[in-house]
């Protein structure tokens, strides 16, 4: 491999190994090091990856030399700016989860907190779920992700337990004046019948260089309701790469909703398989993107049994030199009758030095389905400009009321109570800007 960075980041994780490994039984590490040997096979993906050809990871690796802790760090206090004044704060900094109890159990049986620890004291629940819907063979950062692996968020609802308020997973990023690599892996389990609320807020605290590779996985048990809100906030020297894996049982509904608000790249990867009958999934985004901003958005909606239902609506907002792609694919397995899924992008260019790419694909190996997918890319209309003119609302403020009307279905398709008004005023601020 030479002095590439597959090879940096093998040695980093060869000299750390002890470290890393602490806590994780013998059956997760074999596996650790089996994703190692696949991420050195596959190294980071370039652009003549299908999957990736939209965004360059390999630039963003190779723009610094980044620190990796493998404990967690100390840093100043950050300041804690949440989505919901209401919420059920669980605060992670740098990948690691940082609440004042490593981990804790509800009167209801919730069980929250560092995954390292609940490796420790939950074993037998936590290792029937982690590692086992992410795809380490076939996603090149997951592997990286599963052999870097040693805290995050573990996040576990009982049978039948009804969250009134919504988890806040306040995602921070800060350091002292030096680039940083980060890791984090969260595992939720919601068991039958129950359901939950859940915001992730990822930003940058500070002005410093992050690159971080996180990894998701959502285990929706049968008639639970499970909704997801996620806002990225980056600066604009820093890069995330997000890969999101949600596995849903029978009645299951299943609602994600990403608000990428721009800041260096974003590049996230969702994946759904709906295994039993009747689970529902509802998949949206939006990303707004100015300057030199990077969104690459990856979907697979996998329709893998019979009367299972899916919508996908992502909307896009690009400007300057930035760069906004959609890649959805929804994938309908043989035998997987009766299945409805729609699947919606639509962008607005603002620009003729911003640059679009979208990319719907069906895939279908059933006979008896309703799918459908569109997508489009256009500007702002002229004459609804001139229309807004003609009665007295400036040029300036004409184009933002369209941009905003544009977005602002995708926006409303959140219910968590308190959000909407948060993600509309932040919404509105990118927007002064394009």
């Amino acid at each position: 491999m030479g002095d590439s960075i597959e090879k940096r980041l093998t040695d980093l994780y060869f000299g750390n190994e002890e470290i890393i490994r602490e806590g994780f039984p013998d059956a997760i590490n074999r596996e650790r090091a089996e994703a190692l040997e696949m991420f050195s096979v596959a190294g980071i993906p370039s652009r003549k990856n299908e999957r990736y050809r939209y965004c360059d990871l390999q630039e963003w690796f190779r723009a610094a030399e980044y620190e990796s802790y493998f404990t967690p760090s100390v840093l100043a206090e950050m300041k804690q700016e949440e989505l919901s004044d209401d919420g059920f704060v669980l605060p992670l900094v740098n990948g690691f989860f940082a609440g004042e109890v490593p981990l804790a159990v509800r009167p209801d049986g919730v069980i929250y907190g560092s995954l390292r620890t609940a490796m420790v004291q939950y074993p037998e629940l936590v290792s029937r779920w982690l590692n086992r819907i992410a795809d380490n063979a076939g996603d090149a950062m997951t592997a990286l992700n599963t052999a870097f692996m040693q805290d995050g968020l573990f996040l576990y609802v009982p049978k039948e337990v009804q969250c009134k308020e919504p988890f806040v997973v306040s995602c921070r990023y800060g350091a002292e004046r030096e680039d940083r690599l980060c890791f984090a892996r969260n595992l939720l389990i919601f068991e039958k019948g129950c359901s939950a609320k859940l915001i992730f807020d990822y930003k940058t605290a500070t002005e410093d260089r992050f690159l971080t590779n996180c990894v998701r996985e959502i285990v929706v048990g049968p008639e639970a309701r499970v909704e997801v809100c996620e806002t990225v906030r980056f600066n604009e020297k820093s890069a995330q790469v997000l890969g999101s894996y949600v596995k849903q049982h029978k009645d299951s509904h299943y609602q994600n909703l990403t608000v990428q608000l721009g800041g260096g790249m974003s590049r996230v990867n969702y994946v759904a398989a709906l295994e039993e009958p009747g689970a529902e999934n509802h998949t949206y985004g939006l990303y707004l993107c100015g300057g030199a901003d990077q969104t690459d958005v990856s979907t697979e909606i996998r329709h893998n049994v019979l009367d299972c239902t899916s919508y996908e609506l992502f909307k896009g907002v690009v400007s300057d030199q930035a760069q906004g792609a959609f890649n959805g694919l929804i994938y309908v397995a043989p035998d997987a009758q009766r299945t409805r899924a729609f699947q919606e992008n639509h962008n607005l260019q603002l620009s003729d030095t911003a640059h679009v790419y979208t990319k719907p694909q069906l895939e279908i190996y059933a006979d008896d389905v309703k799918c459908s997918h569109g997508a489009t890319v256009g500007q702002l209309d002229a004459d609804a400009i001139y229309y807004m003119r003609q009665r007295g609302i400036g040029e300036n403020e004409a184009r933002k009321l369209q941009m905003f009307g544009f977005v602002n279905d995708v926006i409303a398709k959140c219910t968590i109570e308190g959000v909407v008004s948060r993600l509309n005023a932040w919404a509105a601020e990118k927007i002064e800007k394009l």
